[in-house]
């Protein structure tokens, strides 16, 4: 493994008001005021969107009309979050003409379609409102004009050239947009647009009317906090400041029953909450629904209540996740096997399909791939029309997966049915006869743009002296920040003595000695089944992250190891 450290130990540090190992940590970060760390709502970017005016003024006046509203989300944590907010919102200003529609991943594919539009017309729908997605339903949007209906679309996901014709469009990556964060997820856009409603309704004096309290919009932002972090979208500061506050609401228990119910399940007491459990724990529960059943299911158990509804709704979430790691196995399996045949063929890229591969799991085996062999990866599956694929894609280090589907699509555009996504995770649709095509250009593209055959790279903070390995300055790194992308958590390389391992199924428990002699357990998840156990006790250099057992004074803490090596 290849170590690089954010800083060398010559770099010139500011004298700031901090440990100077945390003030390497935020410098390295980008941090370049103290300021930049405490996370007030009033720092909030100002709602200098594109057409929020217009989607402000839209759905104040379809709730003042008592118009039927349908929210149109996604199948993922972030368009569950999203949906779950939006439904959560009416409900508090006690608006029951709403109703909300997520399209099933396996049978209906992504987005706003035209036959949801259809039967949202057939319930008399007259305004729907996109979140998460839009962005790309052309065809659909095109439906709802000659039905009636309007569209108010809210999204973050990269536009097409051409747009749909909708009333509305919030998009922060509209070019014409002025919004400074531009890595605000599905859920972040959906609360400035209400935040935005909320007031206009203030002002037209709906609530007075009604004898209502003026909802509180920050009380929202648990559900931010959790779609943010799930999206794996930058964490930007404004992204951190809405994070932050989810957070803490969460700690705090000022969430909802259901929310409530998948932290416990995640074996993580609310006090102790932090983005990780949202990662690790929360994340891949609700992402079940909508990998292997609906996501109606995850938007349900987000907004219940009610204790032993929250119980019944989070275990069946919970059961989706337990079933989505079997297949996940059985696929990954297969995915190597189907790998080994087609490396004749590509060497910079892998793409692969099988009629057996699921739709709702070929994602995380397609992440999997690519942290495994450090290449663009497309996991195909059967589409939802004969004669059709869709493929999950990913990507790392500077291969840019959503541009690379635009080039292929704009020179076979009768192959390439439908594309879209970020730049590390993207989703394509073809024709099955285009496979063997599409992974020759894919391949083409890879080569031309990254290298191959690369040694895996850990970023870390350098080494932690042993006196910093300690419960208070563990519960600092884990507790104190609003940890994610492009904000990292803080992981540190050194040497220990390796005494003793377990293997746990997929992961390795090992048994450490810190340099003043001290003992100290560590969790090796995924580890390399090649080195370990097989080489044995002795000295190895770890890449690791802190973790923290307990927010009592004499919690224990733990490591959690990233990579390691035998160190000779």
């Amino acid at each position: 493994m290849k170590i690089v450290r954010r800083l060398d130990g010559n770099s010139c540090l500011p004298k700031w008001d901090l440990d100077p190992i945390l003030t390497r940590i935020f410098w390295s970060r980008g941090i370049r005021d103290p300021r930049e760390l405490s996370y007030s709502l009033s720092r909030l970017q100002q709602p200098l969107f594109k057409d929020l005016e217009l989607a402000t003024a839209l759905i104040a006046q379809a709730i003042i009309d008592n118009t039927d509203i349908l929210v149109a989300g996604d199948y993922d944590c972030d368009g569950a979050t999203s949906t779950a907010l939006a439904l959560r919102f009416f409900k508090t200003i006690e608006y029951h003409h709403v109703t909300y529609s997520i399209p099933n991943r396996n049978s209906e594919g992504y987005g706003l379609s035209v036959p949801m539009v259809e039967k949202a017309h057939a319930q008399g729908v007259g305004l729907i409102i996109t979140v998460d997605n839009g962005i790309s339903a052309l065809e659909a949007v095109a439906k709802a004009q000659k039905l009636g209906i309007k569209v108010v679309i809210t999204d973050h996901h990269l536009p097409p050239q051409k747009l749909p014709a909708a009333e509305a469009i919030v998009n922060p990556q509209r070019e014409d947009c002025t919004f400074k964060s531009k890595n605000i997820a599905g859920v972040g856009v959906i609360f400035y647009v209400l935040t935005s409603v909320c007031r206009a309704l203030e002002k037209a004096g709906y609530f007075a009317q009604r004898d209502l309290m003026v909802p509180d919009m920050r009380t929202f932002l648990d559900l931010v906090a959790v779609g943010t972090v799930a999206d794996v979208v930058p964490m930007d500061y404004n992204n951190r400041v809405m994070v932050s506050y989810g957070i803490d609401l969460i700690r705090r228990k000022n969430t909802s029953q259901g929310l409530k119910e998948l932290i416990r399940l995640a074996k993580c007491p609310l006090s102790n909450f932090t983005s990780s459990t949202i990662g690790f724990g929360l994340s891949p529960r609700l992402n079940a629904a909508g990998r292997l059943d609906d996501m109606c299911h995850g938007v349900d158990c987000l907004l219940t209540d009610e204790e032993y509804d929250a119980r019944v709704k989070a275990a069946f979430l919970d059961g989706l996740n337990g079933r989505r790691r079997e297949l996940e196995k059985h696929m990954l399996v297969h995915a190597h096997e189907l790998i080994t045949k087609v490396r004749s063929e590509t060497l910079a890229s892998i793409v692969i399909y099988s009629d057996s591969f699921l739709r709702g799991i070929s994602g995380v085996v397609a992440s999997r791939l690519q942290e495994e062999f450090l290449q663009p990866v497309v996991v195909f599956a059967d589409g939802s029309e004969p004669g059709t694929l869709i493929g999950s894609a990913r990507a790392g280090g500077d291969f840019h997966m959503r541009e690379s589907l635009e080039f292929i699509a704009e020179s076979y555009p009768n192959e390439v049915l439908a594309f879209g996504g970020h730049k590390t995770a993207a989703g394509i649709t073809i024709k099955s006869e285009f496979l063997g095509k599409f992974r020759s250009l894919l391949e083409r593209v890879a080569l031309a743009s990254q290298p191959h055959g690369q040694e895996k790279v850990f970023v870390t903070d350098g080494e932690l002296p042993p006196g910093y390995i300690i419960a208070p300055f563990a519960r600092t790194l884990v507790f104190d920040q609003p940890w994610g992308k492009d904000f990292a958590t803080p992981e540190f390389d050194g040497v220990f003595m390796l005494l003793k391992m377990r293997v746990v199924g997929a992961h390795l428990r090992v048994l450490l000695r810190l340099a003043d002699g001290r003992e100290i357990w560590g969790m090796y998840f995924y580890f390399d089944q090649a080195l370990w156990p097989a080489s044995g006790p002795g000295m190895v250099r770890l890449v690791y992250g802190l973790d923290i057992n307990s927010n009592r004074d004499d919690a224990s803490i733990s490591l959690i190891v990233r990579g390691m090596e035998p160190w000779r």
